[in-house]
């Protein structure tokens, strides 16, 4: 039987080596590597330079007013997607990747235009309105 004292001390050595791992997940699946565009909103709108495309066809759009981040997705020239990621099961975050949208709460998932690919969602992401003009990608948070 053990004693009170080793009983702490394993209980504390396996309370720790929970508490780190799940801290180093934590900031593993905060890292994102899509580029990251920091907006200001004004009424509602958005605008973001065409030349963060340069890289990548997918980018992050962060605003402190608004509660979840916005995926912008480059789908050609002339037509994106504004897809608001929260999602449409139980307003969980979801998190991007190349080939969709990933909401860990529960397992649903979502292609580039934010339809349902796999339940326990119904409905697909809530979008937004772009147009395109001057070099800047506008969305309509309105729309």
């Amino acid at each position: 039987m053990k004693t009170r004292r080793e009983f702490l001390k394993d209980t504390c050595t396996a309370c720790l080596s929970t508490a780190f791992l799940g801290l180093t997940f934590s900031q593993l699946t905060s890292c994102s590597s899509f580029p990251i565009y920091k907006t200001n909103l004004s009424q509602k709108i958005v605008s973001v330079p065409l030349s963060n495309f340069a890289e990548s066809n997918l980018v992050i759009l962060r605003d402190m007013q608004v509660a979840y981040d916005i995926l912008l997705v480059k789908k050609s020239e002339t037509e994106f997607n504004a897809i608001y990621m929260k999602c449409s099961h139980q307003e969980n975050p979801v998190t991007a990747t190349k080939s969709g949208l990933f909401c860990s709460s529960h397992g649903s998932t979502f292609d580039l235009d934010g339809n349902v690919t796999k339940e326990p969602a119904l409905a697909p992401l809530k979008k937004f309105k772009t147009i395109i003009q001057d070099n800047q990608i506008t969305i309509d948070l309105n729309s």
